[in-house]
């Protein structure tokens, strides 16, 4: 059920150290509408003895102590779940993004906000940013603080990023990530940090992919996705994970090489064999920097039946398998896909 924001008497020391420092957002017209969708995460959670326990408080009491946000925007708010995002997964994933497609194709909305855990963030942006087809604004937000520490962090991430949704310039992005002060576009953001404040960064990409009506993958009829598991490379591996994948009838494997996506040769004979009997092998790496082609490599892809992933992650590869999959098996329409983007299939 949808509930309208009231403001509250109270505001964090938090919000208002941050928001002292802002420029006050003006507004012709009526101020714009944001709906919130809570999944959980650190920003939803509560300490304990010996950390925090993520996915422990409602959006409602996470919104009560930033009354900041109505200057900037009119909000609504849902909690769709309330979860680690260690445990977000496509049967969360396939829901989410038909909710977001639902609510900004409604027309009530100017944008859409959801609160999320930072250890999978960047998989939920891009795997929304390929399945939401409105150029709206869509923005992940977290934090690395639980919401009652002295010090939380998430209030003054949550004030960012209504006020970057908010702005005209956010229409027509990709699907964003935002921690403390920082705002990252889906296909570059990763999380490489795992205690700074300030653990978001980005890499280099071969094709950007801004969501709107004409690119992505469709997904209202899907229901769930091919199983796409990732295997890890390191000195001399063995066979045993990507055997395990086979064995359990995974349609795909996204090997995470060492270096250029390199396998050891009991690792690369397996999974040619893999290949040969249908199983989709893509070779990505463990390095966060630099993606992994088939020109000038080691491994003759096209021999082997393998497929480059270009500049996108392992765990990126994985989704963007798991959704062409969905649509095809043809193995150089897949190639395609990972060289030249989605955009290029509009």
């Amino acid at each position: 059920m949808k509930h309208r924001l009231h403001c509250f008497a109270f505001l964090t020391l938090a919000v208002l150290l941050f928001a002292s420092s802002c420029k006050k957002e003006t507004f012709d017209g009526p101020l714009p509408k944001v709906h919130i969708i809570a999944t959980g995460g650190t920003i939803a959670g509560t300490s304990t003895d010996i950390g925090y326990e993520a996915g422990k408080v409602s959006i409602e009491t996470i919104l009560q102590a930033v009354p900041e946000l109505t200057r900037y925007a009119e909000l609504d708010y849902e909690q769709f779940c309330n979860i680690g995002s260690q445990d977000m997964s496509e049967s969360i994933w396939l829901p989410l993004a038909k909710r977001v497609n639902q609510v900004l194709e409604s027309g009530k909305y100017d944008a859409v906000l959801i609160t999320h855990g930072t250890d999978t963030m960047e998989e939920t942006a891009f795997f929304l940013n390929l399945t939401i087809h409105n150029p709206k604004p869509v923005i992940l937000v977290g934090s690395i603080r639980p919401s009652d520490a002295a010090d939380a962090d998430g209030p003054a991430s949550l004030l960012k990023a209504v006020q970057t949704i908010v702005k005209p310039n956010a229409v027509g992005k990709e699907v964003m990530c935002c921690l403390g002060s920082k705002v990252y576009e889906a296909g570059a953001a990763f999380k490489n940090d795992t205690h700074s404040l300030d653990p978001l960064s980005e890499t280099s990409v071969d094709w950007y992919l801004p969501h709107n009506a004409d690119t992505g993958f469709f997904i209202d009829n899907l229901e769930e996705l091919p199983e796409v598991g990732i295997a890890y490379g390191y000195g001399s591996n063995s066979t045993v994970a990507l055997e395990a994948f086979v064995n359990a009838g995974y349609k795909g494997i996204v090997f995470a090489g060492v270096g250029d996506g390199n396998l050891s040769q009991a690792a690369l004979d397996f999974a040619a064999q893999a290949a040969k009997n249908g199983v989709m092998i893509v070779r990505s790496s463990r390095v966060p920097y630099g993606g992994v082609y088939t020109e000038g490599g080691e491994v003759d892809d096209e021999k082997l039946g393998f497929i480059a992933s270009g500049s996108l992650s392992p765990q990126k590869s994985r989704i963007l398998l798991m959704l062409v999959l969905s649509a095809t098996r043809d193995i150089d329409v897949i190639r395609s896909y990972f060289r030249q983007g989605v955009f290029d299939h509009a």
